[in-house]
């Protein structure tokens, strides 16, 4: 039982312990101060070599060693148990096989029969109670033995809480955490190597580590236990955890901490710096989120962030940016009318993205009447915007153009036209009526055609201007002026005419009668036909380019206007004339269609046609020839002077219904007769004329009117009674063949001698003064006559008003303005317009 400490050059042992029980196994520490004894009965004893005192015991042990490398660390084996035990602290234990020859480190050597294992223990168990202990030199040599990183960052993070900086430094060292250092660096910075820190020097220290640890409530407890709620507040906004800041603000303002540098830190992105709201700590951290939530991204939040914060511009930057209309429109309605630029890029934005209501409530606080009348053309609502022309008159002008666009693009052509004149843009409204004729033609709407020439004559000759010319100029203009306009008025005749022929072809079935058919076919081809067709009309030639010559000119071109076809117009010419009897006329149609190309499947049946003709006779029937309401003269069918008689050259005047001759006679007032007096006379009452010669008298008796018949007129006075007759004949005896056509003259008596139901008025100095007025006497009262009171063209009165039924407007310009059955007043007649009332039957334009 005694253990001896035995020196090599010394022959006397040294008695280090006595003890009852045999000694089986034993060891010393490292620094040779404790000695660890296995007696014979398995137990432990551990001796202070300097006291000799027991210091423990433990049971079961067979084997023991010391760590080599630390003194209060020892393994023993007992039972198939290997424990560990380090200083105090009750052993570690694990299961084990073998005896502990050896502990160097973490490291153990067993002998289990004849083979050396080496075990490496984990030294946590030791770690965690030293540092419990709050012993941390000795853990930190226990760690130095061999500890994972955690333990490492356990010990170092444990030591930085206990204030150990120098046991913190060195494990962060160990584990190579930077951030911890530059903590460590920052906290010694501070505090220098004080060996003492006071209370909330100790809190603030332990709040930057549970910060850095990610526990950042019992930082903040610590920070407010310290009296730095503003640390606090910084480190919630930092982390973005608004609500938190703001408890922590209020908690100090409560105790009357101030956090003035989240306040004054707090800034736009853009640069632009808020304004200072120290004295407002809570304003202060709603700029501040609101500037994180435009840094991620969430712009919306920050919009309303500002606004809550009353950064009105920044609001309005961020909502106009993502669309966020709803909102915007309230930052719209709490800024004051004085913030014209915000109020300005708000209205922007809404006209952009076409919300008409929003745009509409900005404008009015701004008060832009002009603006609200853009707005209102931009959404096509057109009433508001002449609503508010009618209040403000100045702004009507700037309405009128967008409105004709509008009206163009959808379809609405005649009202864009209309449009178009009261926005002072007559080159526009010219422009599109040439664009719709071009079309009507390319699309064979020839009607249509007809009524756009129509349009384009009268808008054409209406925007003539003669300023800066000298007279020459505006002579030459002047001239041209007129016989454009009735060139493009024959052209519509033209079209209107060819849109019967063209129906007739195309169509499988036909409501004209074929004296209708025949009449149509001869009339456009006695046009077409004329050596006086001007060259304007060809199809290569565009409508306000083409300023033709005088009608009466010779050797011009002959082709037929864009999409008429000559072939249609002989054909049905010769087929109505074969059916009629006029032979020669039809001969002659089939003759010309023997030199054009026609269709193939008409080849054949016009063959035929030429063939049967020759067999009949070659004359026409008497009763087709036109006969001159003039001269009397009767024409031939075919005639190449415009359709007009081949004596006198008086215009045939047809129904452009139908396309028959009426009985009228055009005549004009002498020299030195206003209208308004050749207007009164017509309308004169009839007891102020004078009477016929056939018989009958009237006179007053007894206060009663009587009527007596004498003897009748004698053969030969007939034409004594009727000066305009007597006219007639008398210019009819004076004509000189080739001399160009001049309408009839009359004086005063003779319009006194008028009677008002016979004379028609066509006046065209509405569309301008320079064009004419003219006067028409119907020779035969019995037909009844209409005349359209804007194109001046005539019908029979009981086809006009069947037409009229059927499509409420003129079958050739297509105007509602019918009042083709009023009459004349001389007192409310001015020249250059047509006025209603007066004189019974007189028509005008």
């Amino acid at each position: 039982g005694h253990v001896m400490k035995i020196f090599v050059d010394n022959s006397f042992p040294v008695t280090l312990i006595k003890q009852a029980t045999a000694v089986r196994c034993l060891d010393l520490s490292c620094r040779r101060k404790k000695l660890a004894v296995v007696d014979e009965t398995s137990n432990l004893l551990v001796y202070d070599l300097d006291t000799q005192a027991l210091m423990y015991q433990e049971p079961n042990a067979n084997s023991v060693a010391w760590n080599t490398e630390m003194e209060d660390m020892l393994a023993y084996s007992g039972s198939n148990m290997l424990c560990i035990k380090t200083g105090n602290f009750p052993p570690h234990m694990q299961k084990l096989q073998g005896f502990v020859v050896g502990f160097k480190g973490s490291k153990i050597f067993c002998l289990h029969y004849i083979s050396m294992q080496t075990i490496d223990v984990p030294q946590s168990a030791s770690l965690y109670r030293y540092i419990e202990k709050q012993d941390f030199e000795t853990a930190y040599r226990v760690a130095c033995l061999g500890v994972t990183e955690a333990d490492w960052r356990l010990l170092a993070l444990d030591a930085l809480q206990s204030l150990r900086f120098d046991i913190a430094r060195k494990a962060f060292i160990r584990i190579r955490d930077m951030r911890y250092i530059d903590l460590l660096n920052r906290i010694t910075q501070q505090y220098g190597n004080r060996s003492s820190l006071t209370h909330e020097e100790e809190q603030l220290v332990t709040a930057q580590v549970l910060a850095f640890q990610g526990k950042y409530t019992e930082a903040a407890q610590c920070f407010g236990r310290a009296k730095q709620y503003n640390l606090a507040v910084e480190m919630y906004t930092e982390l973005r955890k608004w609500d938190e800041a703001k408890h922590w603000a209020h908690q100090g303002e409560k105790f009357g901490a101030k956090a003035s540098g989240i306040a004054a830190n707090a800034g736009v992105k853009d640069g632009a710096v808020a304004k200072s709201v120290e004295s407002d700590i809570a304003q202060g951290l709603i700029l501040k989120q609101a500037a994180s939530s435009e840094e991620d991204g969430d712009e919306r939040a920050a919009g309303e962030m500002y606004l809550t914060a009353g950064q009105y511009r920044k609001a309005v930057e961020i909502f106009v940016k993502i669309g966020a209309l709803d909102t915007l429109i309230e930052v719209v309605r709490k800024l004051p009318n004085s913030e014209t630029q915000l109020l300005n890029m708000a209205i922007k934005a809404f006209r952009k993205h076409q919300h008409y209501a929003f745009a509409k409530e900005a404008i009015i606080k701004v008060g832009d009447i002009g603006m609200l009348i853009s707005l209102h053309m931009e959404s096509h609502r057109w009433d508001e915007a002449f609503q508010l022309s009618e209040q403000y008159p100045e702004y009507a002008q700037q309405i009128y153009l967008p409105w004709a666009e509008w009206l163009a693009f959808n379809d609405r052509f005649d009202d864009a036209l209309d449009a178009y004149k009261k926005a002072t843009r007559p080159d526009l409204s010219l422009a599109m009526i040439e664009k719709l004729t071009h079309n009507a033609v390319v699309e064979k709407r020839y009607k249509d055609a007809a009524m756009y020439y129509w349009r384009l004559a009268t808008e054409m000759i209406g925007v003539v201007s003669y300023e800066g010319l000298d007279k020459v100029e505006a002579r030459e203009k002047h001239t041209r002026a007129i016989e454009n306009f009735w060139d493009l008025r024959r052209r519509a005749d033209i079209y209107y005419a060819y849109s019967y022929i063209h129906a007739y072809i195309q169509e499988p079935f036909t409501t004209l009668l074929p004296e209708n058919v025949f009449n149509c076919a001869l009339y456009l081809w006695n046009i077409l036909a004329s050596n006086a067709f001007p060259a304007s009309l060809t199809a290569t030639q565009q409508p306000r380019s083409a300023l033709p010559q005088q009608a009466n000119a010779r050797g011009l071109l002959r082709e037929v206007p864009l999409g008429i076809s000559r072939v249609y117009i002989l054909y049905a010419l010769a087929k109505q004339a074969q059916s009629l009897g006029a032979y020669k006329l039809a001969r002659t149609a089939y003759d010309k269609l023997q030199v054009l190309r026609v269709p193939s499947t008409w080849q054949h049946q016009i063959d035929l046609s030429c063939l049967a003709i020759r067999s009949k006779a070659y004359s026409d029937q008497d009763d087709l020839n036109p006969v001159c309401n003039w001269c009397m003269t009767t024409n031939p069918l075919q005639r190449s002077n415009l359709d007009s008689c081949m004596n006198c050259g008086h215009p045939f005047i047809r129904t452009f219904l139908g396309f028959d001759i009426l009985p009228l006679v055009e005549f004009q007032l002498e020299e030195g007769i206003p209208v308004e007096e050749a207007l009164k006379l017509i309308n004169s009452e009839p007891n102020s004329r004078k009477q016929p010669n056939d018989g009958w008298h009237e006179s007053t008796r007894g206060g009663a009117e009587v009527m007596s018949l004498d003897a009748g007129p004698m053969p030969g006075d007939e034409g004594d009674s009727d000066l305009f007759l007597q006219k007639m004949l008398d210019a009819a005896s004076y004509f000189v063949p080739g001399e160009p056509y001049q309408p009839l003259r009359i004086d005063r008596e003779t319009l006194a001698e008028l009677r008002p139901e016979e004379v028609y008025v066509v006046d065209f100095r509405r569309f301008s003064l320079a064009l004419p007025i003219r006067f028409y006497r119907s020779m035969i009262p019995e037909v009844a006559i209409a005349v359209c009171s804007t194109c001046g063209h005539f019908f029979h009165q009981e086809t006009w008003e069947l037409e009229f039924l059927q499509h409420k407007c003129c079958p050739y310009c297509a105007s509602k303005n019918i009042d083709s059955a009023t009459p004349l007043s001389a007192a409310q007649f001015k020249p250059g317009e047509s006025k209603v009332g007066g004189g019974k039957n007189v028509q005008s334009l």
